[in-house]
């Protein structure tokens, strides 16, 4: 598995918990977690395959930014 990071523009844990859960729906064969602490709110991501236009997909419709790191 290799890991994506995202900078992101989520700055709630209750945010953040939403997003990794429409994530899992979409991409359920990943492993995720955010890093509020981190001043990019870095949204790390473990997986096998090619993911970043699903990522920006959930991250758009929802009103959120990010970015590949």
């Amino acid at each position: 598995m290799k890991t994506e990071s995202y900078k992101t523009d989520v700055t709630s844990k209750e945010d953040a918990r939403f997003i990794v859960s429409l994530l899992q729906f979409v991409i359920s064969d990943c492993i995720m977690n955010f890093d509020l602490d981190d001043h990019n709110h870095v949204l790390k991501i473990e997986t096998n395959r090619e993911i970043k236009e699903m990522v920006y997909g959930v991250f758009n419709k929802q009103g959120f930014y990010c970015q590949k790191l």
